[in-house]
């Protein structure tokens, strides 16, 4: 036994001698800390490696890394052109100059060959070559020099060949608008980070703008991409085409016509803007002085403004039209009507008002055709306040016209009746105390001109996808009826007069009939109205018999005399209509030749009721008494009417020459119409008749000779 034990013993210190002590607690507990780990890293490197089987092209190092090239795709952004497909705004390609900074391993060397090439700073070029951000992120890519539009291209072919590629030469698209200055308000422009700033570029940039794609492929030695050796292409998207309304010729022959005319009446600025009055398509559009988008950084903001449909203005006589309008749809007067102008001195609610053209009694045809303001408070005064206010909300005005300038233009200043004072009803009538936009004063002469509908303007025909489809289509809202067409086409020749025989000769165009209203309308000042600020104004349209052209012209503070809305915007009006008309092909509407004196103009007084057809005629439904009746202390006319300066009955007129008789009855101021040649040989009503009874004077001339005596004791006079 004890021999066993011993020799127990002896082999357990032999083995002990031989492998060491068995290990203890805190020994096993680390071996199995440490096989944990290296299972841990095992399974962590047997995922990489099923990953990096799986997926072949996931990059292994950063070496790996170096050699694969990313290009962006930029696609241009979309071209904006007019109704005829006239490119106005287009992206042009400009190089520029990029770099990856971990290709460059010498920046001092790069920057050797920059320096003298490109006139840039070696600080700045080394600034950019560095490897990394101030954050310590690693730079993939980075601009040299941008937009090198001046840079000759031989110089540049040298930089990417003595960099060995390292500084690459790339095509940026930069905007750009081959017409310059033409419709730069409408369309705006587009800044150095590619978005679309005010006009079109900025209210259509989702159609316009483009998404750029990208392409990745692996490099070869001289960092040229292997399109065989493709990783990754996604297309660019976006970049579809505005089409506009307008028409670049009829355009820049109202910018010039501006232009010209700012010169000529050394005026602050001027604006202009035609319009199909049946579609309410903008055919041109403009505020002078303009500002070239190719440059746009080199102009003040507020020249870059499009005040054609930020800005507001007194329409002045203009808005004249309004009242007429009104008092014409509700039968308040007829163009017959007899109004007391009252030798141009008026003072009905505590304020004096004038007329530019002083005149006693005259038919409403002839107040409108010179103006009057007096004749327009008076009736005015007819339809009351209620009414007036309908009427003027009815013409949209203090309202947005909707459409394309939905988002841009002002809603002018129109307050409501509730808070006009005593004086409103003496101003609002004839165009002040509200302010109207452009879009809102051509909308209103539209009515006139398209039979009595309210057309929603608008200048963005429709967007077009690169693949030719249409993406987005101008939906033109139903138009709303505002006046009956009888009252329309009485509205038209009203406006015809003021054209023919008023303060609108300056507009006449040769073969075309042309229907307007001028207006002058004074600027506020420190205190009140300024007598030596205006702004010149004509709104108008063309021709008469089926109105293609609708206008209004606008020249602020001309200086040069006279100032007037007629001389000063009347022959920018006549030019540019002129030439739309005919670059239209609209059919000639001349004047009739026997209403043309001698020198083509129509001279004051003569045929003042050319009217429209006898079927198209309106009927006088209510006497002159009761159209007398006065409202808010107000009458058209004096009553005791038997006398208009001093005469005593309708003078006897046979024997006399036209021009004798026309400078009678001018005085008279009763409408004629004449009929033949020669001296007069009879008239109606006759010789003697009540002059307030004598709405219209029918006159026969023919050879003197012949002509028939008759006793004026023994005639009757007439009841009219």
């Amino acid at each position: 036994m004890g021999n066993t034990s011993r020799n127990r013993n002896r082999s357990s210190q032999s083995l002990s001698e031989r492998y060491g002590e068995a290990p203890d607690k805190a020994q096993q507990l680390r071996t199995t800390f440490v096989v944990l780990v290296f299972l841990c890293a095992f399974c962590v490197v047997s995922l990489r490696l099923i990953q990096l089987h799986l997926s072949p092209h996931h990059l292994l190092n950063d070496q790996e890394i170096r050699h694969i090239g990313k290009i962006i795709l930029d696609q241009p952004r979309g071209e904006i052109i007019d109704r005829h497909g006239v490119v106005l705004a287009t992206d042009k390609d400009i190089p520029s100059l990029w770099a990856d900074p971990g290709d460059i391993d010498n920046p001092e060397a790069i920057a050797d060959i920059l320096v003298p090439r490109l006139n840039l700073s070696r600080d700045v070029i080394l600034g950019k070559l560095s490897k990394t951000y101030a954050d310590g992120r690693e730079k993939k890519f980075i601009w040299i020099e941008r937009y090198l539009k001046d840079t000759p291209p031989e110089v540049l072919e040298d930089i990417e060949t003595l960099t060995e590629g390292k500084v690459v030469v790339r095509n940026e698209p930069m905007r750009f608008y081959p017409q310059h200055d033409t419709a730069s308000h409408l369309l705006g422009f587009v800044n150095k980070e590619g978005v679309g700033s005010e006009g079109v570029e900025r209210a259509f940039n989702d159609y316009l703008k483009s998404e750029p794609g990208e392409y990745a492929a692996r490099k070869d030695s001289r960092r040229r991409l292997l399109e065989s050796q493709t990783l990754k292409f996604n297309a660019p998207t976006g970049g579809d085409s505005i089409q506009l309304t307008i028409d670049t010729q009829i355009q820049e022959a109202l910018e010039s016509a501006l232009d010209l005319r700012i010169e000529e009446r050394q005026a602050k600025r001027a604006m202009g803007i035609l319009m199909n009055p049946h579609t309410g398509e903008i055919i041109a559009l403009a505020n002078r002085p303009a500002y070239d988008p190719n440059e746009y950084n080199a102009y003040d903001a507020t020249l870059r403004k499009n005040s054609a449909i930020f800005d507001v203005f007194e329409p002045g006589s203009t808005f004249k039209m309004v009242t007429a309008a009104a008092a014409l749809e509700h039968k308040i007067i007829t163009p017959e009507t007899v109004i007391d102008c009252e030798n141009g001195y008026f003072n009905p609610y505590g304020h004096t008002i004038t007329d530019h053209t002083p005149m006693a009694e005259a038919p409403f045809t002839l107040c409108f055709a010179k103006s009057s303001n007096i004749a327009t408070i008076k009736v005015a005064a007819l339809l009351g306040p209620e009414r007036m206010e309908q009427w003027i909300n009815r013409f949209g005005f203090g309202q947005r016209t909707g459409g394309n300038f939905s988002t841009n233009e002002s809603r002018g200043i129109f307050r409501p009746m509730n808070e006009w004072s005593r004086l409103s009803m003496g101003s609002l009538p004839i165009g002040h105390e509200i302010a109207v936009t452009m879009p809102q004063l051509v909308r209103a002469y539209a009515a006139i001109a398209n039979g009595g509908y309210l057309v929603e303007p608008y200048y963005v025909e429709r967007a077009i996808a690169r693949d030719g489809t249409t993406v987005y289509q101008h939906e033109r809202k139903e138009a709303q009826r505002i006046l009956s067409e009888d009252t329309a086409r009485t509205m038209q020749w009203l406006c015809e007069q003021v054209v023919l025989t008023g303060s609108g000769k300056m507009a006449q165009i040769e073969n075309y009939r042309v229907g307007g209203k001028t207006g002058t309308a004074e600027k506020p000042g420190k205190s009140g109205y300024s007598k030596k600020l205006n702004m010149a104004l004509f709104a108008g349209f063309a021709p008469i018999k089926d109105p293609q052209i609708v206008a209004v012209i606008v020249v602020d503070e001309p200086v040069l005399y006279p100032r007037f809305g007629g001389y000063v915007c009347g022959p920018v009006f006549k030019q540019v209509v002129e030439k739309a008309l005919i670059l239209q092909q609209v059919p000639v509407d001349p004047v009739p030749r026997e209403l043309l004196a001698g020198d083509g103009i129509l001279n004051e007084g003569d045929l003042l009721f050319t009217r429209l057809s006898e079927s198209e005629s309106l009927a006088i439904e209510e006497s002159l008494d009761d159209l007398l009746e006065p409202l808010d202390s107000l009458e058209l006319v004096a009553r005791n009417g038997d006398s208009i300066l001093g005469v005593q009955g309708l003078p006897d007129f046979r024997g006399m020459t036209k021009q004798q008789v026309k400078k009678e009855l001018w005085d008279l101021g009763i409408p004629w119409d004449p009929r033949g040649a020669g001296w007069v040989i009879s008239q109606h009503p006759l010789p003697g008749t009540a002059l307030t009874d004598v709405a219209l004077c029918s006159l026969e001339f023919g050879n003197r000779v012949a002509a028939p005596h008759i006793d004026m004791a023994a005639a009757e006079p007439a009841s009219g």
